[in-house]
């Protein structure tokens, strides 16, 4: 239905298409524009609506991507503090092991009845049967063994007894061997500062000095020397002397005794030294009281 009065001007519909603005428009260009506005509506709404959230989305991968790689690297930091952890117990207990090698003052304390156990342990029971038992087994003559008891007594022993003459403590400013009497701790053990451990070792170690003397042949002061190695403490010998006495010959009607002499006595003396660390107190005072030392020069 068509009616006069409803004519637009400027607007024209045809048969063949739109009339805009005096310009027909036909179906086709129509449906192309009408398309092209359709694109350019998405456009615009994919500028004002999708733009955003893809930027958003991006943010969010970013963001996502920093908090896994923060939680990668907790993970390493975890590994990092568990390594460390495992790197600390093994250097404490090797720590230990190296501490457990110094002396105390439990086994200083027992020191010198370890040492002579050491030294009896080394002895035999000398009775006479055995006094005898060997000499017939070195091959002395018949006379002397008739009368090998009052020859024994006047060569004061055909064998000999390792027997510790002295172990007497050696304290600072005593006057033997010490050499920094000042560098006493408060427990009475002299602090090592003379290097003769190193520099490195200065103010790190105590030391427990004993003068130490000893007699006995020579495989007997031998074996002691050796066994004070297998002692707990961790000792030290200095000043090594060995000297070994006048030696007693028996002789008969036809010279020496081949075989048959006295056991040559021999008497060693050394000094004794005990290594202690200092306690994790003691290191603490002594620097401080180094700092303090700095900060007044």
């Amino acid at each position: 239905m068509a009616y006069d009065n409803d004519f637009i001007p400027g607007e024209e519909e045809t048969t063949n298409g739109i009339v805009f603005m005096g310009v027909t428009i036909s179906p086709p260009i129509l449906g192309v524009l009408l398309a092209v506005l359709g694109v350019g509506g998405g456009v615009w709404l994919a500028y004002q609506f999708v733009q955003p959230l893809m930027a958003q989305r991006q943010e969010l991968q970013v963001e996502i991507a920093e908090k896994e790689t923060q939680i990668d690297a907790q993970g390493n930091i975890q590994e990092q503090i568990e390594r460390a952890e495992a790197e600390r117990d093994e250097v404490q207990a090797l720590q230990q092991d190296v501490l457990s090698m110094f002396a105390n003052p439990d086994s200083l304390e027992t020191l010198l009845l370890d040492i002579n156990q050491q030294v009896n342990q080394r002895n035999a029971n000398l009775s006479a049967d055995e006094i005898r038992t060997r000499l017939v087994a070195q091959g002395c003559p018949s006379g002397l063994l008739e009368d090998f008891t009052n020859v024994n007594e006047r060569v004061n022993g055909f064998f000999t007894e390792v027997s510790l003459q002295e172990f007497t403590p050696v304290f600072p400013g005593g006057g033997r061997g010490q050499t920094n009497a000042a560098a006493v701790m408060p427990d009475g053990y002299e602090l090592v500062t003379d290097s003769s451990f190193g520099r490195q070792a200065n103010e790190q170690l105590k030391r427990q000095t004993y003068a130490v003397q000893m007699q006995g042949n020579f495989a007997q002061t031998q074996t002691v020397l050796r066994r004070l190695e297998e002692l707990q403490p961790l000792l030290v010998v200095r000043e090594f002397r060995s000297q070994q006495e006048t030696p007693t010959f028996i002789y008969d009607d036809n010279g020496l005794l081949a075989n048959c002499q006295p056991e040559a006595k021999i008497t060693t003396s050394f000094r004794l030294e005990a290594l202690l660390p200092l306690s994790q107190e003691e290191l603490r005072q002594r620097l401080q009281s180094d700092e303090a030392e700095e900060e007044e020069s």
